[in-house]
């Protein structure tokens, strides 16, 4: 990895980033249904393609490119229009090929030189880990792809479900283990606290880069995925006081 940093795009990460993803990093956002994981990598993308110029590439193995396109219309980003313009290419792996993934390393990364791709999502490594069903191939096959993606020299985002039941946990895992061999593990969580839904952001782990370890609020708003920062001490204090209890964030 570099010490260059590189703004992900969604307000409020940087800081507890402490400046941004470090270049060429992996990292992993993890959460349950609704979390918003597929929001928060998407984003990164597009900032990407159009604040920083920095073409993206979209691996996706759950979402259909029309739904998603369509899904993520809401917050203004023209996805098909990026894409025409080659500053983001979207390949989608239907189930029935997913296993062709590994097979295609070489294409890829011709791909990402020809076209000088500097941040890909894969989204979501779930169902390509559900194909093994032995613990030991899934982690064998996890790590292939893992390390495939971090040969290919591009800061890059890779979304995973966690494990039903297993979110409130001191360290929560995510189903495919993803997590064990990436740089970066970001935690988002959708949980009911007095009453209403909350979302929070926590950075698990973030190799070579000091971070927050602070538990943040977050939502999503008619812009996308933010953090909120408190700027006051008394707004932190308050912000401590909802996650504290039970371990609920």
């Amino acid at each position: 990895m570099e010490n260059t940093r590189i703004r992900s795009g969604i307000p409020g990460l940087d800081t507890m980033l402490g400046g941004g993803f470090l270049k060429t990093s992996l990292t992993v956002v993890a959460g349950g249904t609704g979390s918003g994981r597929t929001i928060f990598v998407s984003q990164f993308l597009f900032k990407g393609a159009t604040a920083h110029s920095e073409p993206g590439l979209f691996i996706s193995f759950d979402d259909q490119k029309d739904s998603l396109y369509a899904n993520l219309s809401q917050f203004g980003w023209d996805l098909a229009d990026l894409e025409r313009k080659q500053r983001i290419v979207f390949i989608e792996y239907p189930h029935n090929e997913l296993a062709a993934f590994a097979e295609q390393e070489s294409a890829m990364k011709d791909l990402i030189s020809t076209l000088g791709i500097k941040r890909v999502v894969v989204d979501s490594i779930t169902p390509f880990s559900l194909m093994f069903t032995s613990q030991e191939e899934r982690r064998l096959n996890v790590m292939k792809l893992v390390s495939a993606v971090k040969r290919w020299k591009v800061t890059s985002l890779i979304s995973a479900e966690t494990i039903h039941g297993n979110e409130d946990s001191q360290f929560p895992h995510t189903v495919s283990g993803a997590e064990s061999f990436a740089d970066g593990f970001i935690h988002l969580s959708f949980h009911k606290i007095e009453g209403k839904r909350r979302r929070a952001v926590e950075i698990v782990k973030m190799r070579g880069c000091r971070h927050e370890h602070e538990i943040r609020r977050a939502q999503i708003n008619s812009q996308g995925f933010a953090i909120e920062i408190p700027k006051k001490p008394e707004e932190a204090q308050a912000h401590k006081k909802v996650f504290s209890d039970g371990n609920q964030a």
